[in-house]
């Protein structure tokens, strides 16, 4: 009987090993399955907030005041302004889309080792740390979205880039189509564990498209992370922090329309 009552524990021992493993990679199933669908939502949510700012871009109210001399295609049309990069948060809160006094300017100035970002304040760069200011995209206070708009030399390589079919620049007294790229770039600070403030360096200190001025040689020492590189765009820091992000580039002609 002593012997048999041994057996018992054993049993009941090998019983609750094998329950306790089953529900441990049960609850490890659960916990992949939240991790997969938590990515998934903060993606979705990611490209939403990118959509918005793009939709907001293609309002027509916003086209009309957007190619004033103070409105974000306007203010940087001109010849000098080429490879400048007009920067703005995306703020939800706020009545207007865009306001010039809410806007920054980067630029990458001859000689310099880094890209200049101070020409116009530092108001137009979001701010994860910020606690007086909300810089999020809506009031869930979850997605920050960045945006940028540059008019980029690349384009005077082709002589007929963004030229509408059937015009003759020579010939027809009008003004130029002018190309220009908007970016968005989407965050959420809350799903990283990367410091803000470099965070924040990322949206302030680094170029959606780096264009470094002919003849000005960056030097940059071995072994640099991505995220302490100048030469690296937005998109290339927040990756070196691992912060979750999405991106997109639109590129709009500017011209007039004849119809």
């Amino acid at each position: 009987m002593k012997h048999q009552h041994g057996a018992t524990l054993i049993v009941v021992l090998m019983l609750l090993l094998i329950i306790t493993v089953i529900g441990t990679l049960a609850i490890k199933n659960s916990l992949v399955g939240l991790s997969i669908a938590t990515n998934s939502q903060a993606q979705q949510l990611l490209l939403q907030n990118a959509d918005s700012a793009f939709f907001s871009v293609e309002r027509e109210e916003n086209l009309i005041q957007g190619l004033t001399s103070s409105g974000m295609f306007g203010y940087i049309s001109g010849a000098a302004n080429k490879d400048k990069e007009l920067v703005f948060c995306y703020r939800g809160n706020e009545a207007d889309f865009f306001d010039i006094n809410r806007a920054s300017i980067m630029q990458w100035e001859g000689s310099k080792q880094t890209p200049t970002t101070d020409a116009m304040g530092s108001d137009g760069y979001c701010k994860t740390a910020s606690a007086d200011k909300n810089y999020f995209t809506s009031g869930r206070k979850a997605v920050i979205t960045q945006v940028a708009v540059k008019y980029s030399s690349s384009s005077d390589a082709d002589p007929f880039y963004g030229m509408q079919f059937g015009t003759d620049d020579k010939g027809v007294k009008f003004e130029r189509s002018k190309p220009v790229k908007v970016f968005a770039v989407s965050i959420m600070p809350s799903l990283s564990t990367a410091d803000r403030s470099k965070i924040d360096t990322c949206l302030s200190a680094r170029m959606n498209e780096v264009t470094i001025p002919d003849g000005t040689t960056v030097s940059v020492a071995s072994g640099t992370k991505v995220e302490d590189n100048p030469t690296k765009s937005v998109t290339e820091c927040l990756s070196g922090l691992n912060v979750p992000f999405t991106s997109h580039a639109t590129e709009y002609v500017i011209a007039q329309d004849f119809t």
